[in-house]
């Protein structure tokens, strides 16, 4: 192998953990919930498992990035799973590390532990000795007529057994719902009777549900009995307040950048943030010329340009990047970049530029 081949492979190798430094351990969080809600297990369990690893403390407010917190729940979610899978074991060591669910909920942690413990005294219980035939006298066999073969019956629809977990959790959820509303005295309200009337026909349904739409159905009727119970008010009070959000990072992004040409900032944000670095690019450069005096404008643009150096090992993207930070230096004064909105390999390079 050649001196430049060999060259280019260490470069290549040193230059894989960019990709990785924009990851996290919320990350890994985000996708393994992604993957409960569809039922794939497997991919729960590998998505929980690398977020533990990265921050194995579980708690109802941990902190991801500036003041943002979230309920973090892996070792419930990976015991779900691993149930799911039939690892019954180790089920049942991550629910005795969890304190519950998190913002989504399969079933009360202790109906799911002792679920757990069952399946495992199940399926380690000895097989039942096999009981000798008793000999039957052999009698002439009878000669009977042709029998009819009857005609196909069409086999019964496959459900889903992670879809009817699913709606059970939904409907759990809408009851919660209900019993909050009648906490506040909403019973008369006509909100909380069309959302009781909405549960029972949804609990009914799931009852008798023979096919995965017919589950999903239970889901959706559930989750409008949560709109409409919190709606519900007791009799003279002003109706609930608009809850506020948190922003997603390339809203927030965008708006600490600018806010007259905020739509088109916040698609180069979202191709950023997404790692679509070459749109990215494009997106920016396309910015800069029109805001040439805006210094977050071309740190994106140098972020992005470096992002496609670190994949691509092509010089002229570092270049690019390195005038683009000078450029940025120049216009906001920075010495660093902010950690919120920049990867830890962006901001050394930020720092080495100029």
């Amino acid at each position: 192998m050649s001196r430049a081949k060999l060259l280019t492979i260490a470069f290549l190798a040193f230059l894989l953990p960019a990709g990785a430094a924009m990851a996290s351990w919320y990350d890994d969080y985000d996708a393994g919930l992604a993957a409960a809600r569809k039922g794939q297990w497997s991919v729960v369990a590998q998505k929980m498992t690398a977020a533990i690893n990265a921050h194995p403390k579980e708690g109802d407010k941990e902190r991801t990035y500036g003041a943002i917190f979230i309920p973090y729940k892996p070792y419930y979610y990976r015991g779900v799973a691993n149930m799911n899978l039939g690892k019954y074991e180790a089920a049942i060591s991550d629910f005795e590390k969890s304190s519950g669910p998190g913002e989504y909920e399969l079933g009360a942690l202790d109906t799911l532990m002792q679920r757990a413990k069952t399946k495992l005294e199940s399926a380690q219980a000895p097989a039942p000795e096999p009981v000798a035939p008793t000999p039957t006298p052999v009698q002439p066999r009878p000669v009977t007529p042709t029998p009819i073969t009857p005609s196909p019956v069409p086999a019964t629809p496959a459900i889903d057994p992670g879809l009817r977990q699913r709606a059970q959790a939904a409907i759990n959820e809408a009851k919660g719902h209900l019993k909050s509303a009648q906490q506040r005295k909403a019973t008369d309200s006509p909100q909380y009777a069309q959302a009781l009337q909405t549960f029972l026909g949804a609990n009914s349904a799931l009852g008798g549900a023979k096919s995965n739409d017919e589950l999903n159905n239970v889901i959706i009727s559930a989750q409008n009995v949560g709109v409409l119970a919190d709606s519900a008010v007791a009799p003279g009070l002003p109706p609930n307040p608009t809850p506020v959000l948190t922003p997603p990072r390339p809203v927030a992004a965008a708006d600490a950048a600018l806010g007259a040409t905020k739509e088109r900032l916040r698609k180069a944000l979202e191709s950023y943030f997404a790692g679509e670095f070459e749109e990215a690019t494009r997106s920016f450069q396309s910015l800069s010329q029109d805001l040439p005096r805006n210094g977050w404008i071309w740190a994106f643009l140098g972020a992005s340009q470096y992002s496609q150096y670190a994949f691509e090992a092509d010089d002229n993207y570092k270049t690019a990047a390195m005038a683009s930070f000078k450029k940025a230096k120049t216009l906001n004064r920075w010495k660093v970049l902010p950690e919120k909105y920049f990867s830890k390999r962006i901001r050394k390079a930020f720092e080495n530029a100029g």
